[in-house]
């Protein structure tokens, strides 16, 4: 779903995470100025108040300031909180509530993608309804799209790219969304579609597909995108979660996959990663794979026969330029198609090689 039209303030919600791997939320609220709904007026983070929020995750000025508390967020403008964390399991960390409590009753909604629905509390409802405020909670599905894959999307013609992945945390909601707005600016009929909140949060229209019963996530994400092709859309990027590989996650990338039925993949990826994000409490270490591991399983199990590997996007922030354009070089020879970063090269060679194969 879109929660809205236009651009509305917003003030990001990540106290303690943000410049953390939890805040990545934020951080990508940041990076793209608040998507294609938000104006952000500032990031709530006591541990960091006074910097610039672009500048303290390396981004250059942004404008948008790091603040203590929530009354300096209102004060500058903001009509809605968004919670840009996400805490170990997804869970409401219990310090929070009372700023939640505190932002709804002074009529500022309140989008969060917890794994708590914020809605099913009474206190926060009682809250919400004394502010005149709305809760949303961007992970909560919704039932009219729990239904079994069944191909239709198989028949559409249309262009649909899967932004996959190596990995979580590779750069997939980057290049998902730079991806697009190459597209847009070309005046292609584009549309994006979101399967994190993350996504949905910048904009895309979706649903979180990991809160989706298992039996329904082909299906879900499969009527998400017969409905764009039926309003017009002629080219989906679509977002990707984890890798299929992976050994925690790859179910849910599997229903990505087959929902989708891509024509175009592009494979998210960090260089020089041995070992997947997160994952130092597993019982032994899983290995991060490289790009051409994940796109045979991405091939051999894609509904859609005959997809292209439309390019590469790599997440070079750990290297200095002249190493990023080394590292571009080669997996590009490697692969025999673009292979870039989408924030320092852009997406440009990426968006060719969908649109003209």
């Amino acid at each position: 779903m879109v929660y809205h039209e236009g651009r509305r303030r917003a003030a990001i919600y990540a106290p303690g995470a943000y410049g953390r791997e939890e805040g990545k939320t934020g951080h990508d609220l940041v990076i793209f100025d608040g998507g294609l709904l938000w104006d952000l007026v500032a990031v709530i983070d006591p541990f960091n108040a006074g910097r610039d929020a672009g500048e303290f995750i390396g981004l250059g000025r942004k404008g948008i300031p790091i603040v203590q508390g929530l009354r300096e967020a209102v004060e500058k403008g903001a009509e809605a909180l968004i919670l840009g964390a996400a805490p170990v399991g997804g869970r409401l960390p219990e310090e929070w509530k009372r700023d939640i409590r505190d932002a709804l009753e002074m009529g500022l909604d309140v989008y969060s993608g917890l794994h708590t629905f914020l809605s099913d509390d009474p206190e926060l409802r009682a809250a919400a309804e004394k502010g005149g405020a709305r809760i949303v909670d961007v992970r909560k599905p919704d039932p009219r799209y729990f239904r079994v894959w069944d191909g239709r999307v198989l028949g559409t013609r249309m262009k649909r790219v899967l932004i996959a992945g190596t990995d979580c945390e590779a750069g997939k909601n980057i290049a998902t969304y730079t991806i697009y707005k190459e597209l847009e600016r070309r005046s292609v009929k584009a549309c994006m579609i979101g399967t994190g909140q993350t996504m949905l949060l910048l904009g895309a229209r979706g649903l979180v597909v990991d809160a989706v019963p298992s039996d329904f996530v082909a299906g879900a994400l499969e009527q998400v995108i017969v409905e764009a092709y039926e309003q017009g859309c002629e080219v989906a990027v679509v977002e990707g979660q984890a890798a299929i590989t992976h050994e925690a996650y790859g179910h849910v990338s599997l229903g990505i996959l087959r929902g989708a039925s891509p024509t175009h993949i592009v494979v998210a990826h960090v260089p020089g990663r041995r070992w997947r994000a997160a994952f130092s409490h597993a019982w032994k270490p899983l290995r991060n794979p490289e790009p051409g591991e994940e796109l045979t399983y991405l091939t051999a199990l894609n509904p859609y026969p005959n997809a292209v590997l439309a390019g590469i996007t790599l997440n070079t922030s750990m290297y200095t330029i002249n190493e990023a354009k080394r590292i571009e070089r080669e997996y590009s020879e490697t692969y025999m198609v673009p292979a870039l970063d989408p924030l320092r090269t852009g997406v440009k060679a990426i968006v060719d090689r969908i649109i003209g194969e």
